[in-house]
């Protein structure tokens, strides 16, 4: 069973996400150019806030040797014996830790873990504290042969093993990747989009300036170009709800998905905030209960071309196609409904809730 949520998100002026020189992502569908926000980008916001709702932190780092040598310092260890803890940690779990930094060459994400790391190498000093460092600083350090030092931790990989495969509903639902640690890997169970606009769009240049508040006169002190744009967004999102249920439990799973379905919604990325103010919520979410997942993307293969607003013939595009589509591969929705700012009803889209809250308990909590 999935549940399968589809979003129509209207952005001002903004540029939440942004490539390598600065201008907001875009893609071409349909012919045209497209705004483009990466599933990345939402996945992080929406995930964060998931965490924060459910009280369930977790982080992505490379700096785990760093984090358990300076709580290793705070509580008195000298800092070369702190270092050597740390670099210890990473290689009782089989990595091994940069040189220069101690840094592990990928992200791994955990719960809070340096804590009980630290607690577990306090209980190995006397092994930690003879353990060889890199020779040279900087980049021309060089790490000592890595088997002695594998061999000599091994009597705590056990524990640091079960520290770092530690997980959570939000990592069950999005999993995690390490091929050097096949046992750190979890499939997820939620699929996500890149968003697009539901039209053709492309990026405007803002030219701006700063005054120098010391200067003598009162011309520009700074002065450069920004990109920004505006668009209609549709969004989607699929889970697998039966699979979820399976890893974390009936519990944590209706938690986490109703945790995730409203903050699909209500969330926005962090990109250019502070100077867009762009924190909107989508208009319409529309969720559907089904045996396979199905995004209506195609919905808006043909762009919508509007002069009075995209939002509400994209919702009556949206419709069109979930009807033309269920019509076509007679397929019934176990549950499926919606909720929308828009004043009028759209049909296709199942019955209308009158909050966003309703939708969800009765969709989502109705499988979960």
């Amino acid at each position: 069973m999935f549940v399968d949520i589809h979003a129509l998100h209207t952005l001002p002026y903004s540029n939440v996400n942004r490539d390598n020189l600065g201008a907001p992502k875009s893609c071409w569908y349909g012919g045209t150019e497209r705004i483009r926000v990466s599933s990345q980008a939402w996945k992080r916001a929406i995930r964060k806030a998931v965490e924060q709702d459910l009280e369930q932190p977790t982080e992505r780092t490379r700096r785990i040797a760093s984090l358990v040598a300076g709580i290793l310092t705070e509580r008195g260890w000298g800092a070369e014996d702190a270092r050597r803890a740390g670099r210890a940690v990473i290689y009782a779990y089989g990595l091994e830790p940069a040189a220069d930094d101690d840094d592990t060459d990928t992200l791994l994400w955990t719960p809070p873990a340096a804590e009980a790391l630290a607690g577990v190498v306090e209980k190995h000093r006397d092994t930690v504290v003879t353990l060889p460092l890199p020779k040279g600083e900087g980049k021309k350090a060089k790490n000592p042969p890595a088997k002695d030092i594998t061999d000599a931790v091994k009597p705590m990989a056990g524990e640091v093993k079960s520290i770092l495969n530690r997980t959570t509903p939000t990592i069950a639902l999005l999993g995690r990747m390490l091929a050097d640690r096949p046992d750190h890997t979890i499939y997820g169970l939620a699929e996500i989009a890149h968003a697009f606009t539901v039209h053709e769009a492309a990026p405007e240049f803002d030219y701006f300036t700063a005054v120098d508040d010391r200067a003598a006169n009162t011309g520009a002190g700074h002065v450069n170009t920004a990109q920004f744009t505006t668009g209609t967004f549709y969004r989607y999102s699929s889970i697998n709800i039966t699979r979820l249920v399976d890893v974390v439990g009936e519990q944590d799973a209706r938690a986490v998905l109703l945790a995730w379905a409203r903050r699909f919604i209500t969330v926005t990325p962090a990109g250019k905030q502070t100077a867009t103010a762009a924190r909107t919520a989508a208009d319409l979410a529309h969720i559907v209960v089904r045996n396979a997942p199905q995004s209506y993307a195609p919905a808006f293969e043909t762009p919508i071309v509007s002069t009075g607003g995209y939002l509400d013939p994209a919702a009556r595009a949206l419709g069109d196609y979930a009807t033309r589509l269920a019509a076509y591969l007679g397929d019934t929705p176990v549950e499926h409904g919606y909720a929308t700012t828009l004043p009028t009803n759209v049909d296709g889209l199942g019955g209308r809730f009158d909050t966003l809250d309703t939708l969800i308990n009765a969709t989502v909590g109705a499988v979960a």
